[in-house]
């Protein structure tokens, strides 16, 4: 294992066992000092959040640990934004329009908001609606807005089945074929995305750039 990789697991493990008491900021630094990229430092605190999530979901972990997990992470992200604007100004808008929501009954934003940030780095027009948000509530601001993406983002099970009421509306309201629906957080697995029939899936807010790019190029025939 490379330096750089155990300090970026380091970093993973100070959000997902906040009891480690690992420093996260002070290894957050050492990684910019170090020069790994900054969206790499990002991953590496998703991943984090996505196993604490899993944790929390399971019992292995209680409300407390989240919120302290939480709160870790959004220090952190603080430190990278100035590297992270620095990477914004340098990318040429494309015209993806994406709405992203936290689904019914989940109200943590740090995913959402590392999302919509990396979002807007890669030069995405995007709304960020928030929280605990009802399936109809998202689908009209995603008309609102003119969007190609839906995001949803769920870290707790007991909202996932509300990812199915968008997509049961959509069809009831013959809006399917107008949007794509991307999913993640740490409760959204690829087997319920194909389940409910959504469009696609990613892990991390990089790999969800990505697939949106991929995506965006296929709607509209780019090679």
């Amino acid at each position: 294992m490379s330096v750089q990789t155990e300090l970026l697991e380091k970093i993973s493990e100070g959000i997902y066992d906040p009891e480690s008491e690992v420093d996260v900021d002070e290894l957050t630094k050492q990684a910019l000092a170090e020069k790994i990229p900054v969206l790499t430092i990002v991953d590496a605190l998703t991943r984090g959040i996505s196993i604490l999530g899993d944790k929390f979901d399971s019992m292995d972990v209680f409300l407390p640990e989240l919120i302290v997990g939480a709160n870790m992470m959004e220090d952190a992200m603080k430190i990278l934004t100035p590297e992270i604007e620095k990477l914004s100004q340098d990318n040429t808008a494309i015209p993806v329009k994406i709405v992203v929501a936290n689904l019914q009954g989940d109200i943590h934003d740090i995913g959402r908001e590392i999302l919509c940030t990396m979002f807007r780095v890669a030069g995405f027009t995007v709304d960020n609606l928030g929280n605990d948000m009802k399936a109809g509530d998202i689908i009209d601001q995603a008309i609102a807005k003119d969007a190609d993406f839906i995001g949803l983002s769920s870290l707790l099970t007991t909202s996932l089945p509300f990812a199915k009421d968008v997509i049961s509306l959509l069809k009831a309201r013959n809006l399917r074929d107008r949007f794509k629906v991307l999913m993640g957080g740490g409760a959204v697995t690829p087997d319920y995305v194909n389940k409910i029939g959504a469009d696609g899936y990613s892990t991390t807010a990089t790999e969800a750039v990505k697939l949106i790019t991929r995506m965006y190029d296929e709607m509209t025939g780019v090679k």
